[in-house]
């Protein structure tokens, strides 16, 4: 039952986290090919460290991450972010969660 709890805050972290995450860097300047920008490390830098404090406090198991990693792709998805920046985000973020 806790594992559920955690992982719907999980998720709604997660949705949160891309709500930031894309008004520090919108998805039509990512959709622009533009080269990644000081604006860009400095969210992603962001999206780490909170992540990771996120981790730390809630210390979600196999189940929470993958609802996690889920909520965050598919927003990602939804705001309009390209294929490649999806993947390569949603799969450092879950390797960073994990401690590895």
């Amino acid at each position: 039952m806790f594992e559920r709890l955690r992982s719907k805050d999980a998720e709604n972290f997660a949705i949160e986290l891309v709500r930031e995450f894309s008004r520090r860097y919108p998805p039509d300047v990512s959709a622009l090919g533009a080269p990644r920008t000081a604006a860009f490390a400095s969210a992603v830098d962001e999206l780490w460290r909170r992540a990771a404090d996120f981790q730390r406090a809630k210390r979600l198991g196999i189940y929470g991450k993958a609802k996690f990693g889920t909520a965050f792709k598919y927003q990602l998805k939804e705001l309009g972010y390209g294929e490649d920046l999806v993947d390569e985000l949603v799969r450092t973020l879950l390797i960073r969660m994990s401690g590895k």
